[in-house]
């Protein structure tokens, strides 16, 4: 029987703490947990509810399913967001060896034993092989796949994506210096990010959402701003 998720994260954080000679597995597990429910979560909206609502729908392009279609998406983020974290990690040398631990780790807190099957391991292997922007640009092309309406999403949002994973595991792992770099770049992507009247483009704790931008992954009419 699979581990429920309770479970999974306490395993999770005991093998951290032992791995990493650490303490704080549950504040770094928890963070990390937080903050990538919280852009994969918005990063569906975004391509699918934001374009839905302003670009309209294509009743061609509809899936059969759309809780099917919904799990897929997600699933295909998770994987992204677990490389791309691990690449954070290597980058900032948060880890005590650079052996891949992390990734594995990760992708088993993320996707509990799916992690280990064919399509998963495979898929995540292919990230790993490829350099930043051919990452980005390989999950757009999946998502256009499984969900064909995320052609009418702005192309930053795909930018901002990686820089925010980056930002959300230094925030995980207690570095507040590179998590503002990550942010400082999100800006020069996207300037107007800074103008939101409530959050101002400051770097939020992980999971937290800025009610009037959609910080830390934004709405479709932040994303069209130009000037």
């Amino acid at each position: 029987m699979a581990a429920e998720p309770i479970d999974r994260h306490s395993e999770a954080v005991e093998e951290f703490n032992r791995h990493e000679g650490r303490t704080d597995g549950a504040r770094v597990a928890g963070s990390l947990e937080a903050a990538l429910c919280v852009l994969r979560d918005l990063l569906y909206a975004r391509i699918h509810f934001d374009v839905e609502k302003i670009v309209g729908t294509d009743s061609m392009t509809m899936p059969l399913s759309e809780a099917k279609s919904q799990r897929m998406t997600k699933v295909e983020i998770e994987m992204y967001q677990i490389v791309e974290s691990a690449c954070a990690v290597r980058e900032f040398r948060y880890s005590k060896s650079d052996d891949g631990w992390y990734l594995t780790w990760l992708a088993r807190l993320r996707l509990g034993d799916a992690a280990l099957t064919e399509t998963p391991s495979r898929r995540i292997a292919g990230y790993q092989a490829m350099n930043s922007d051919k990452r980005r640009l390989a999950l757009v092309d999946v998502l256009l796949k499984v969900m064909p309406e995320s052609r009418g999403a702005p192309l930053v949002l795909f930018r901002l994506l990686p820089l925010a994973v980056h930002l959300a595991t230094a925030q995980a792992f207690g570095d507040t210096v590179s998590a503002s770099g990550a942010r400082k770049r999100q800006v020069a992507l996207l300037p107007a990010i800074a103008d939101c009247h409530r959050c101002r483009g400051a770097v939020l704790e992980n999971g937290e959402i800025c009610d009037g931008c959609g910080n830390p992954m934004w709405r479709y009419e932040w994303l069209t701003i130009t000037d």
